[in-house]
């Protein structure tokens, strides 16, 4: 996450750049509302005029370019998620389930433009005057449609990870991100390499891809015994993996 993306309110110690959203005032759901010309057509469905000076589509497009270019699964290990970069608190405060990388893509949509009608473009501040976005009206309708969630259902599982998959994914090189105890409910391709390793060198320990605390004592241990450390105990950076992987 580049720090100058990040909202001054994160400094309070209360949340991350996202902070769970406020109800917004009156003047403000006036202000977000007024002018939308809503008709039923014979299907039952509704259909939404947007007010003139509305957020669009394509505002929202250009917002997680900028962010995380446009990545919805991006997690860097900083405390920021998804396409929009939202923090766990204010994506669970949103009502979402998980974690935001880990939801499908008309979710983390429905989420920024439900945090943008609270808050307006303030969680984004760097992005949007980098941008320019000063359009005040109502987000755009949920992208999801029927046909989405047909296709969603359809869509074969992701296959369980396993070790010759993780060692095509990841190889043996560093790939850049610290593996930490923070990890331990997502299923990685480089944990699931490091576990390996390390249990051909006889330590006991769980190979799932997950680095959660059991990794991260064995990561201890190892620092401990070897003296090969990347600055936190438990931690495997860059030295950690090369004495244990790419040797």
């Amino acid at each position: 996450m580049r720090s100058h993306d990040r909202d001054p309110v994160r400094s309070t110690g209360r949340g991350g750049r996202h902070r769970a959203a406020q109800p917004p005032s009156t003047a403000t759901r006036v202000l977000r509302t007024t002018g939308a010309v809503t008709a039923l057509v014979g299907t039952g469905l509704a259909v939404t005029a947007a007010p003139a000076g509305a957020a669009t589509a394509d505002d929202f497009a250009r917002l997680r370019q900028c962010e995380s270019g446009g990545n919805y699964a991006i997690n860097t290990g900083n405390g920021f998620y998804g396409a929009y970069q939202f923090d766990q608190r204010t994506w669970t405060g949103l009502g979402y389930p998980g974690r935001p990388d880990q939801a499908p893509p008309a979710m983390q949509d429905d989420a920024a433009y439900k945090l943008y009608d609270s808050r307006g473009w303030s969680p984004w501040p760097a992005c949007s005057n980098k941008l320019g976005l000063t359009r005040n009206g109502p987000a755009p309708a949920s992208s999801g449609t029927i046909g989405d969630a047909v296709e969603q259902a359809l869509t074969p599982a992701e296959p369980p990870m396993t070790l010759e998959r993780a060692r095509n994914q990841v190889g043996t090189s560093f790939g850049g991100e610290a593996l930490n105890v923070g990890m331990g409910d997502e299923v990685r391709a480089d944990a699931f390499v490091w576990q390996a390793e390390m249990r051909e060198r006889k330590f006991v320990l769980t190979v799932d891809g997950k680095f959660g605390q059991e990794s991260q004592g064995v990561a201890a241990l190892y620092s401990y015994l070897t003296r090969i450390s990347d600055g936190q105990p438990g931690v495997v950076g860059q030295n950690l993996w090369s004495a244990t992987v790419t040797s």
